[in-house]
């Protein structure tokens, strides 16, 4: 959780720094995210997948995982057709979205025990891997790379 939140915290204080025209500005390069927009974009949809696979998993169920259709060897499409879902959608827009899930994610943690979080075997649907291990994958690491993802992108001094 601490992980989360702190690197969620310099993520926020990366956008908020950025100049209004900034925040809009197309990255250079090829790559699948293209600006600001994109990176909250991702990220907010991947807390929506692990939301789903939490509700998913905790209810019986077996969630597919990364997405329905999709194999982590597929994880490239999978992005850019999260990418595609989420074009009609401003940053102003998605900013609050990405606030909520972020909130909704850092929940789901507190509800269990570290010795829960850690234990690869404590929840049959994450098919042996730590419920913490998705947390931080979905959460802190993922807000690093977003971090990193602006300012390569934005040709920024981290």
């Amino acid at each position: 959780m601490e992980r989360n939140d702190a690197e969620f915290a310099k993520l926020m204080a990366l956008i908020g720094s950025l100049p209004a025209e900034r925040l809009d500005e197309p990255f250079a390069g090829t790559a699948r995210d293209r600006n600001v927009r994109d990176v909250v974009a991702h990220l907010h949809a991947w807390h929506i997948l692990l939301e789903r696979w939490y509700s998913e998993g905790t209810t019986g169920g077996t969630p597919a995982i990364p997405a329905e259709g999709y194999a982590w060897s597929r994880l490239a499409d999978l992005n850019e057709d999260l990418r595609l879902q989420w074009q009609d959608t401003t940053l102003a827009e998605l900013m609050p979205l990405l606030k909520a899930s972020h909130e909704s994610l850092q929940a789901m943690v507190a509800l269990h025990t570290d010795a829960e979080l850690d234990d690869p075997a404590a929840y049959a649907w994450t098919r042996g891997s730590a419920l913490g291990e998705f947390a931080v994958e979905c959460g802190g690491n993922h807000y690093a790379w977003g971090r990193a993802t602006i300012t390569a992108g934005l040709g920024m001094d981290e």
